[in-house]
């Protein structure tokens, strides 16, 4: 059985999660480089799998030391979000100082960057085995084109900026799309099951109950 980790970054608020196994990890979005290197690290886990939920710098800031560190590890991502690593407009990166600066964080330096595309693609779902666990990802834009979400073992289910408790999805940043959003996301979230533990990409997780909550 995977031991399940959560680190916020205190900068962005977003979450990265680890869970490891036997020696191994699999990460899910890499929010910074620092903090999941040094978990990795203090309980002797090796980066396996790299995962993200979609393309946006808070998300996916420490991908690329974590690349270094562990060269083996294998990144997978949707088309869209693979894509979208490599521009500073469509990561978000170009922009977080000034959202930053609107969540009350001034004079905080956050320079663009972009990531080098991820190892293996899907453009609609991708299914795997890691050490006896099931991995799913579902393509859900409407955020931004490469989100997804990913189900661990049909019981998890990490949804990325989507599920945040008491918060709006957000559909207006740069080629975030409320149509995609409406026509196939949102159907799909309304549908997860009452009893699915929802693992957010901001705040803390949750156990779904029925009705959506």
């Amino acid at each position: 059985m995977a031991e399940l980790i959560r680190l916020e970054d205190p900068l962005t608020g977003g979450n990265c999660y680890i869970l490891g196994c036997e020696g191994g990890a699999v990460v899910i979005d890499p929010n910074r480089a620092d903090a999941p290197i040094a978990c990795l690290e203090e309980h002797g886990w090796a980066a396996e799998l790299i995962l993200l939920t979609h393309e946006h710098c808070d998300h996916m800031g420490g991908l690329e030391e974590l690349r270094r560190r562990w060269p083996q590890a294998v990144t997978a991502a949707s088309e869209a979000c693979s894509a979208g690593l490599g521009d500073e407009v469509q990561n978000m990166s170009r922009w977080m100082e000034v959202y930053l600066a609107f969540q009350g964080k001034r004079d905080v330096s956050y320079p663009p960057f972009t990531c080098r595309p991820v190892d293996l693609t899907f453009a609609q779902s991708w299914q795997h085995t890691w050490r006896g666990h099931a991995i799913r990802c579902v393509a859900l834009p409407g955020h931004s084109p490469g989100s997804c979400g990913i189900f661990w073992d049909e019981d998890m289910f990490f949804s990325g900026d989507y599920l945040i408790p008491d918060s709006e999805v957000v559909l207006r940043l740069p080629r975030g799309n409320a149509q995609d959003y409406e026509t196939y996301t949102k159907p799909f979230l309304d549908k997860l099951p009452a009893g699915l533990r929802i693992l957010p990409g901001h705040g803390l997780p949750y156990t779904r109950t029925a009705g959506g909550k």
